[in-house]
C-alpha cells in the first residue's frame, strides 16, 4: 500500500497512462520459449489494428496532454513566471521616452482592501515593516550602484531579478559607466497591495532626495543626473507565495533567515549558509520582485 506521500499526482498518473496505452498498441516484439512468435506483416489484422490504434494515439496525443500541461502551469508555472524574471521589458517609444514612468497607485480602498486579505492569512503582516525595508533597501542599491557591485543587493533581491541586476553592472562596467551619488529616503507609502490564490504583492513608494550623476568615465560625459541635488521617487515592488507567511524571527526584513532564523548570510544564489535553504524564491518571505525609478 502506498502512503500519501508516495501516491502519483494527476499529471504523473496521466503519464503513466500514456505510456502503457503505447506499450500495449506496440506489443512485444519478443518470443517466449515455447511460444509460436506472433505472424508479422501490415496484412496480420492484429498488426493493422495495433497500427491504426497508434496512429490515433499520436493524433490525439495533444489532447492526452492538455490537462497535464494546465496542471504543471497552474501548480508551477504561475509562481515561476512571478518570482523567477519579473521585470518590465518596453519597447519602441516607450523605451526611448518613457525611461523609469511610474505607474498610477492603487485607490486607497483597494489598497486597504489588498492589505486586509494579506493579513487575513498572515497575522504577522505588517506594511510599516515593509515601508522600512524599502527605505533600507533603496540605500543598499545607492550602495551597489556606485560601488559596481551587486553583492549589497542579494540580501531582498528574487533571483530572478539579482541574475538581471548583476548582467545591468556588468555591462556597465564594460562601457566604461561610472555611477557616483548620494541620496536617501524622507517618505514611504503603501500604494498597491493584492492578494491571489497563487502569490501576495505590495508596492511601496519611496520620496528620495540627494544627487546622483551618470558619466562615461574616459571622457568625462554626463549620461543623466549630475551633482545638483534634487527629489524623485521610487516604486519597490515586493512579493511571495501565497502560502506564505510572516516568520517568528522576522524573516528577510529583520536580517533573518526565514527557513532556520539564524542571522542572514547568503550565498551569491540566494541560500542560507547555515540551512542551504534558497531564501530569496519568495517562497518562504518578502522579496524585491521590481524596482523602478522616475525620470531624473
Amino acid at each position: 500500500m502506498k502512503l500519501d506521500s508516495d501516491r502519483d499526482t494527476f499529471g504523473e498518473a496521466l503519464m503513466t497512462f500514456n505510456l502503457a496505452a503505447m506499450r500495449l498498441i506496440a506489443g512485444s516484439r519478443k518470443s517466449r520459449a515455447g511460444r509460436q512468435r506472433e505472424p508479422s506483416g501490415c496484412m496480420f489484422p492484429v498488426i493493422m489494428v495495433r497500427a491504426l490504434l497508434m496512429i490515433a494515439l499520436v493524433l490525439l496525443l495533444p489532447l492526452f496532454m492538455l490537462p497535464y500541461l494546465i496542471v504543471r502551469i497552474v501548480t508551477v508555472g504561475g509562481p515561476s513566471v512571478r518570482y523567477s524574471s519579473v521585470l518590465d521589458v518596453a519597447s519602441g517609444e516607450p523605451a526611448r521616452w518613457g525611461y523609469g514612468s511610474l505607474e498610477p497607485p492603487q485607490d486607497a480602498s483597494a489598497v486597504r482592501a489588498g492589505a486586509a486579505a494579506i493579513a487575513a492569512h498572515d497575522r504577522g503582516f505588517d506594511s510599516s515593516r515593509l515601508m522600512n525595508w524599502a527605505a533600507a533597501a533603496t540605500g543598499l542599491i545607492c550602495q551597489s550602484l556606485t560601488s559596481g557591485d551587486a553583492t549589497p543587493a542579494r540580501t531582498f533581491m528574487a533571483n530572478g531579478l539579482f541574475r538581471t541586476y548583476e548582467a545591468l553592472l556588468e555591462i556597465r562596467e564594460k562601457a566604461d559607466v561610472a555611477c557616483e551619488g548620494s541620496w536617501r529616503t524622507t517618505g514611504a507609502r503603501l500604494i498597491e497591495a493584492r492578494s491571489t490564490p497563487l502569490f501576495d504583492e505590495v508596492r511601496v513608494r519611496l520620496e528620495c532626495e540627494g544627487w546622483c550623476w551618470e558619466r562615461h568615465a574616459p571622457t568625462g560625459l554626463t549620461l543623466r543626473g549630475g551633482r545638483e541635488p534634487r527629489t524623485w521617487s521610487e516604486d519597490l515592488t515586493f512579493g511571495r507565495s501565497a502560502r506564505a507567511t510572516t516568520p517568528e524571527a522576522g524573516g528577510l526584513p529583520a536580517s533573518r533567515c526565514p527557513s532556520c532564523g539564524a542571522p542572514l548570510d547568503l550565498t551569491r544564489d540566494g541560500a542560507c549558509r547555515y540551512c542551504n535553504g534558497i531564501v530569496t524564491a519568495g517562497r518562504l518571505d518578502w522579496v524585491l520582485i521590481g524596482w523602478r525609478r522616475e525620470p531624473w
